[in-house]
């Protein structure tokens, strides 16, 4: 039979890597859920480089810039408008 201290900070790293877990499962899901996206974010996003996803902006894919020149991009705009423009 296990001492006590034993038991205890047995059962603590157990629960130290449910938490751990848990907060992974978050965070992945989290970065799934987010529709808008850095650059960089959305083209892994379409599985392309980001020259090709600049490529479409200058198709008329929907970019969002903000005041810094910063682009993000809705990947859900970005689907819709690939949709549009389907062969």
């Amino acid at each position: 039979m296990q001492p006590i201290e034993e038991q205890l900070q047995e059962w603590r790293k157990e629960e130290f890597s449910k938490a751990l877990e848990m907060m992974e499962k978050a965070i992945e899901v989290n970065t799934s859920q987010n529709k808008i996206k850095k650059q960089r974010d959305a083209a892994q996003f379409f599985n392309v480089s980001t020259n090709t996803l600049l490529s479409w902006v200058r198709s008329g894919a929907p970019e969002i810039r903000l005041e810094s020149g910063m682009p993000l991009y809705n990947v859900e705009s970005i689907q819709e408008w690939l949709m549009q423009h389907e062969q």
